[in-house]
C-alpha cells in the first residue's frame, strides 16, 4: 500500500514471523518494519471482539509511531 502513497502497518502475529521475514526479503525491504502479536494472543485471528479490542488497544502507540516514521520517510 505504502508503494501507493496510502500510509499502511504490517501486523503479524508472531508465529508467522519467520514468514513475514521471508516476504521482507522478496520484497527487497529486509528492513521494513512490521508488528508482531505476541502469545497467548492465538495466531488464527479468530478472537472474541472482546480480545480483538484489546489488542488493538495495545498496538495503537506502535501503530501511530510506524505511520508518523513511514510519513516522515516518505519521499514528497
Amino acid at each position: 500500500m505504502e508503494w501507493e502513497g496510502i500510509p499502511a502497518v504490517a501486523i503479524v502475529h508472531e508465529a508467522l514471523a519467520g514468514s513475514a521475514d521471508a516476504m521482507k526479503k522478496m520484497s527487497h525491504m529486509p528492513d521494513y518494519p512490521y508488528l508482531r502479536i505476541p502469545y497467548p494472543t492465538q495466531p488464527t485471528g479468530i478472537w472474541p471482539e472482546e480480545q480483538c479490542d484489546s489488542v488493538v488497544e495495545a498496538l495503537i502507540p506502535q501503530i501511530a509511531q510506524l505511520l508518523a516514521r513511514n510519513r516522515e520517510k516518505a519521499p514528497a
